[in-house]
């Protein structure tokens, strides 16, 4: 196989994302004279057109980075497979893992307690191991989320179970969300 041939199949991926963004994005409600009519981008069309950009962002400089590889690997008349030497495979799927189980936690351990831990699993996966910058980042992060999602957004995150639902509405009175 060419380097040309192969990195074009790999063009696929990143060029399938950015057309499913863009598309998506026009289709969020289906009436889109209701959006014209929300005052407030961040409602809750807002998000979702939000994260459907920033995919289509993320797709874009994913297209960009596979051309750019793809000129080299012409020009150098090597495999394009060289230009990404060094790419954890295993890393890549424990990352998936991981966010398939905080998908599955967060109903249960609700958002405040799922994604400190999810926050805090991620870094340590990405090599963080400082235990100071390890705290900040992750309890910097989640509250700065919560205000975002919960007051700013006004969405009704999940709050647990049990004792969990107990925690999450003590931390939103502390930090004067509700």
């Amino acid at each position: 196989m060419t380097p040309l041939s192969h990195g074009l199949r790999r063009l696929a991926t990143p060029a399938a994302l950015l057309f499913g963004s863009l598309l998506l994005s026009q289709h969020i409600v289906r009436d889109s004279t209701m959006i014209a009519g929300l005052p407030d981008p961040v409602g809750p069309t807002g998000w979702p057109r939000l994260m459907l950009g920033a995919v289509g962002l993320c797709a874009v400089i994913w297209i960009a980075k596979e051309l750019l590889a793809l000129r080299r690997a012409v020009h150098q008349q090597k495999p394009i497979d060289e230009e990404y030497e060094g790419y954890a495979n295993g890393r890549a799927m424990i990352g998936l893992g991981l966010v398939i189980l905080y998908g599955i936690a967060l109903p249960q351990l609700g958002f405040p307690v799922a994604t400190l831990a999810f926050v805090a699993l991620w870094c340590v996966i990405g090599g963080i191991r400082r235990p100071l910058t390890l705290a900040l980042v992750t309890g910097i992060g989640c509250v700065v989320l919560l205000y975002i999602f919960v007051l700013l957004a006004q969405m009704p995150l999940n709050r647990g179970h049990g004792v969990f639902d107990d925690f999450t509405v003590a931390l939103y009175r502390l930090l004067g969300i509700y």
